[in-house]
């Protein structure tokens, strides 16, 4: 983002770095900024559970300002009057705030609030009755937030998410702010992920032909989901192609769940912190995921595979990228579409089409010109929706 904004902008850059990370990094940051600030110590809270909602929506916190910061950017509002001025998190609006009486067009990238609570419930809600006293404290709530964002986006030009869903939701129930919403996804690295072209050896010596489960073990999701394609689905593919096997990656075995690797035709692969060289040499990427899970599904697209994914593993996603990937549900239809997947010409000329769409919309370059015309104040483009490729 900022080699993109410094060829367009001179940017002056404020932002906490507290750890030995961040730290290693200010060297490479200072070549894209006109000046830094850094500010040191503890970084006020931008998000939390509490009096801001009552059922957890983890709504940001009315956070604290740090003197060193403050002092800066009120030098840089007072000598270089900027006239764009872009906040990323709710810890750093405040700051952008701070010279109202100055001209500027001011965005909030709100994108690192938790959840999602315009866009429906979460799974984890929806377990609950629907009960009359539920729905009353539900409708209670969401009335207080709206009336809470309604105040807080009217100090905004533009406010920044990266759920279509959540943005398209929003306008509808905020019609006061609605042309000031904005929707810019996050974007995906495709020139880090691209397709093989031998810079990636076989990750393992067998033959056969591998099904990559997308993304690594990373929690009882994961390896839930994984349990369950290994006992429901993958037998359904090894009877038509014995030579198939399931690949699951994790970064190490103290992810407290055991993965089925007892499973005929299940291999597990630990100590992976790379998944290119496995996304790579993969026939297939499965996302067999209840819990929306988009990222490594469009980082195997960036890499031009052939994915196999359930309807809740792209969340938000879904829309825009179904067209490229096959869609099923059922085990029975999963495993009809791997073996579909499976067939050279179809699941390369899939893979294609996968990478050809991540580029156009999901890139770095695609979501950063997005952010490019919010700052400028231009109409955004509208992301094709994409007809489904489903199966059963």
């Amino acid at each position: 983002m900022l080699r993109y904004l410094s060829g367009r902008y001179r940017v002056h850059l404020g932002c906490f770095a507290d750890d030995s990370i961040d730290r290693r990094q200010e060297g490479f940051v200072r070549q894209f900024c006109n000046s830094v600030f850094f500010a040191r110590g503890c970084t006020p809270a931008a998000k939390g559970p509490g009096p801001a909602g009552l059922f957890g929506f983890n709504r940001p916190l009315r956070p604290g300002r740090d003197a060193g910061l403050s002092i800066w950017v009120e030098r840089i509002w007072s000598e270089r009057r900027p006239t764009r001025v872009l906040a990323l998190c709710a810890a750093m609006a405040p700051y952008a705030l701070m010279r109202p009486d100055l001209p500027a067009r001011r965005v909030l990238d709100r994108s690192d609030i938790d959840g999602n609570p315009w866009g429906g419930e979460s799974a984890t809600e929806q377990w609950r009755p629907a009960q009359g006293i539920w729905r009353w404290l539900r409708t209670r709530e969401l009335r207080a937030m709206l009336l809470l964002d309604q105040h807080r986006l009217a100090s905004w030009d533009a406010s920044l998410l990266n759920s279509a869903p959540a943005v398209a939701k929003l306008q509808r129930l905020l019609p006061e702010v609605a042309g000031r919403i904005h929707h810019v996804p996050d974007g995906i690295d495709t020139v880090r992920f691209s397709p093989n072209d031998g810079r990636h050896p076989p990750p393992l010596p067998f033959g056969g032909r591998s099904i990559l489960m997308a993304g690594a073990l990373d929690g009882p999701a994961d390896v839930d989901a994984a349990r369950w394609f290994a006992v429901e689905v993958l037998p359904r593919i090894r009877a038509a192609a014995p030579d198939c096997r399931l690949i699951l990656a994790t970064r190490d075995l103290g992810i407290g769940f055991p993965p089925p690797t007892a499973c005929p035709g299940v291999t597990l692969a630990t100590g992976v912190r790379d998944m290119r060289p496995w996304l790579a040499h993969a026939a297939v990427v499965v996302a067999p995921f209840s819990l929306p899970n988009p990222r490594p599904v469009l980082e195997a697209m960036a890499m031009g595979r052939p994915v196999v994914a359930t309807p809740g593993a792209l969340g938000a996603f879904r829309e825009q990228v179904e067209q490229d990937l096959w869609l099923a549900a059922e085990p029975a239809d999963i495993a009809q579409a791997v073996l579909a997947a499976l067939y050279p010409p179809l699941g390369t000329a899939v893979g294609r089409a996968a990478r050809a769409r991540v580029q156009a919309y999901h890139s770095w370059e695609a979501g950063l010109a997005r952010l490019d015309a919010v700052l400028e104040g231009r109409a955004l483009p509208c992301v094709e929706r994409a007809r489904p490729m489903t199966m059963g």
